[in-house]
């Protein structure tokens, strides 16, 4: 192997282990760090040490993009140099393609699915159960992924390990952006699989309705075009 193609391998090797890691504390690792969907505005002790873990969460995963940032700028010319001359390497670089997509650091296009969450109609007393809450958008999110989405935005927002999803008063702030209702929930992937996820008898959307949230019919869409993650790097989405 010449010197060229070792460097290219170890950092290549070096980025899935960056991206390992951020993947492995995806959205989903979030979503339990809050059961019940809790949000985290309450003076509760136990909430605010929930709280700091998941700042530290999304630290660690701030510093992992940066170092990821720093060395997809590293491999490029190698990427380009040694392209299709061998298929191990040529193997690892669509690896790191399809991880950078899980990382939210390229833009993706593709087949899947969207559905649109809006406040309810409030019939009696109890209006909060008919509001769309962060942990409604978070949970759709999460079964979205959990599913297999390879890319999930909200309102046209990319949703990514550093993604924080809370409510400020009467809107829910994504990614520092501050979004009302409705909230289109759009995500990458296959069509089928994910619109059967949402569906399932008794599942996430089943609760919502039940709950007296207006949740349309997900619909499939051919072809998807959604932008690269695009904000700060750090670990400020917590309130």
């Amino acid at each position: 192997m010449t010197s060229a193609r070792l460097r290219l391998s170890l950092s290549l090797s070096a980025v899935s282990v960056v991206l390992g890691f951020m993947v492995a504390v995806q959205y989903k690792q979030q979503v339990a760090q809050h059961p019940a969907g809790l949000a985290l505005t309450t003076h509760d002790p136990q909430q605010r040490q929930l709280a700091s873990q998941l700042a530290d969460l999304q630290a660690s995963n701030a510093k992992a993009q940066q170092e990821l940032s720093q060395l997809t700028s590293e491999l490029s010319n190698y990427e380009q140099a040694s392209a299709g001359k061998d298929q191990a390497l040529q193997s690892l670089q669509e690896r790191l393609q399809d991880e950078r997509i899980l990382a939210g650091v390229t833009p993706v296009e593709g087949p899947g699915v969207s559905v649109t969450l809006m406040d309810g109609l409030a019939t009696g007393s109890d209006v909060e159960s008919v509001l769309t809450h962060d942990w409604d958008i978070r949970s759709v999110v999460n079964e979205l992924f959990t599913a297999g989405a390879e890319a999930v935005s909200i309102n046209g927002y990319r949703v990514v390990a550093t993604s924080g999803i809370f409510c400020t008063g009467p809107v829910v702030e994504v990614n520092d952006h501050r979004i009302g209702a409705p909230f289109t929930i759009t995500a990458i992937g296959d069509p089928q699989a994910l619109q059967s996820a949402l569906e399932i008898q008794g599942g996430v959307l089943d609760s919502l309705r039940a709950r007296g949230v207006n949740v349309s019919t997900p619909k499939t869409l051919s072809n998807i075009t959604m932008p690269a993650y695009v904000g700060t790097l750090m670990a400020g989405n917590n309130p």
